[in-house]
């Protein structure tokens, strides 16, 4: 009997060290799975763990007599496809999108550019250099996707005073992405 389907017998009785002896086994095969798939390190190690702890959680369905690996790869797919439609529905994650599709069709070299946590650490690091208005409105606006008027009135602001204060933190954002950075500026335009 290969040690995997030791383990799996073990772990199908409640033993955390066969459990453990598993996670060693294939934790970063998993993970590096996953993060082929989502490109993000943080998505990839938090599925990685919930994959782990559905395994334990239902771990009578885990068969000895069956592939292991297809079985704790399968709960991470399903685990990436849910990550995934929650993120489809985070207004930064559709900017994200269109800013690798605009780098693929322009033909730069997208390797680290395709990185979600990086395009998330680069936005970061240009919203510091915003105000605290032009920040809250950017969120508002970009990250949450209030229109202008639902801002004004969030606020108690003119919607002119929007207008001009979301114009003036994409100025600072484009000055503060920098050269090769446009594309990742223009998304945010409607």
């Amino acid at each position: 009997m290969d040690d995997y389907k030791i383990h799996v017998t073990g772990l199908r009785s409640g033993s955390y060290k066969d459990f453990k002896a598993l996670y060693d086994l294939f934790s970063d095969n998993l993970y590096g799975f996953v993060f082929r798939l989502t490109r993000s390190e943080e998505m990839a190690k938090d599925i990685t763990q919930e994959t782990f702890i559905k395994i334990w959680l239902h771990r009578e369905k885990a068969d000895p007599d069956q592939s292991f690996k297809s079985f704790l790869f399968k709960i991470a797919r399903n685990g990436v496809i849910d990550a995934m439609r929650k993120q489809w529905r985070n207004p930064v994650f559709e900017d994200y999108l269109e800013h690798c599709d605009a780098m693929y069709t322009n033909g730069e070299d997208i390797t680290q550019k395709l990185d979600f946590d990086y395009f998330l650490r680069r936005l970061q690091t240009a919203k510091d250099k915003l105000t605290p208005r032009q920040r809250e409105i950017f969120e508002l606006r970009k990250e949450q996707g209030l229109s202008p008027a639902q801002i004004s009135q969030r606020l108690g602001i003119n919607e002119q005073t929007t207008y001009n204060i979301l114009s003036a933190a994409m100025q600072i954002l484009r000055k503060e992405i920098g050269p090769g950075g446009l594309m990742l500026f223009l998304l945010f335009f409607d």
